[in-house]
């Protein structure tokens, strides 16, 4: 064989512990392959944890940021100030945009329509003017996140409608008589939540 393989130069305690740990790996497979879908309640929970998530890593972006300045410049601060508007990006796609997906908010909310006319009022936008800003959203992520083609310029989404749009669908959940069950601490605003991670991603970064 080329570069002296040899298929089968395992010795018997290797070949012993090879078997062991493809049997480790069937019996994973089929546990997965059996598990049972997620409840609602599940499911809901997990759409709120993604707010929670997106508002986190939007709040953590913005306080890195004094006007159109980075606040802080060193290399690691960059790195990470970057890193928490792709994964921003991400999980806020798996709530708005990616529609086929487990999380979209169309799979948790029951009445779709009212929650579209509060949304758009909330945000103080079109429907149109919604999906022109998803697909925008979408395209950087598909383009130079996801994956990298051959657009030479990059153009980063504002946040502040991502922003809203999060945490009015927190919001939402939180104050529905049902899907309030799922979430943790029901009382805490999404604009709460968001206030104080942006102060304190503030105060680290003038610290600095």
């Amino acid at each position: 064989m080329a570069l002296g393989f040899n298929p089968n130069g395992l010795n018997e305690k290797e070949n012993s512990h090879q078997k062991w740990w493809g049997f480790c790996l069937f019996k994973y497979a089929m546990r997965m392959s059996n598990s049972k879908p997620l409840t609602k309640h599940e499911r809901i929970r997990r759409v709120t944890i993604l707010c929670c998530h997106a508002m986190r890593n939007i709040a953590f972006y913005r306080a890195g940021w004094r006007g159109k300045q980075i606040r802080v410049k060193e290399q690691y601060d960059v790195a990470a100030n970057s890193n928490f508007l792709d994964v921003a990006i991400l999980d806020w796609c798996k709530l708005f945009a990616d529609k086929d997906g487990k999380h979209h908010w169309k799979k948790v909310v029951e009445d779709r329509a009212g929650f579209e006319v509060g949304l758009y009022s909330h945000l103080k936008i079109s429907k149109k003017e919604f999906k022109v800003y998803v697909r925008d959203v979408l395209k950087y992520r598909n383009k130079f996140l996801a994956h990298l083609d051959d657009e030479r310029v990059m153009y980063p989404p504002k946040l502040r409608l991502a922003r809203n749009a999060a945490l009015y669908l927190y919001d939402y959940l939180r104050c529905d008589p049902v899907a309030s069950g799922s979430i943790v601490n029901v009382e805490l605003t999404g604009k709460r939540f968001y206030a104080a991670l942006y102060a304190h991603a503030l105060f680290v970064s003038v610290k600095k």
